[in-house]
């Protein structure tokens, strides 16, 4: 089990998410569970950072298989890492670090 489960996001990070979502920047998602399951996103959609009951979650949005529209919440808690790989600026990277446990 990683270290920084449970902690959140520092304000720089949460500065580069919520850039991408006024910007409507497409993402790519890195997350690690308390279980140790990696997941990865791919060229999702941020549209909202909530907060509720002591967790903070970034809302996404992505296709499914047959091109459905589905709305997933992540804690960002979980997120090891994320990137927006177009050439807009701000750079949107972030990289989960040793000082961030």
């Amino acid at each position: 089990m990683l270290k920084f489960m449970n902690k959140p996001l520092k304000c720089d990070a949460l500065d580069m998410l919520e850039a991408a979502i006024i910007q409507k920047r497409r993402l790519y998602i890195s997350c690690q569970d308390l279980t140790g399951q990696k997941e990865a996103f791919q060229k999702v959609l941020p549209v909202a950072i909530n907060t509720s009951n002591a967790k903070q979650e970034l809302i996404i949005l992505t296709t499914d298989n047959e091109g459905g529209i589905l709305k997933i919440a992540i804690e960002t808690s979980h997120i090891i890492s994320f990137q927006a790989k177009d050439l807009q600026d701000p750079k949107i990277s972030f990289k989960r670090g040793i000082s961030d446990n």
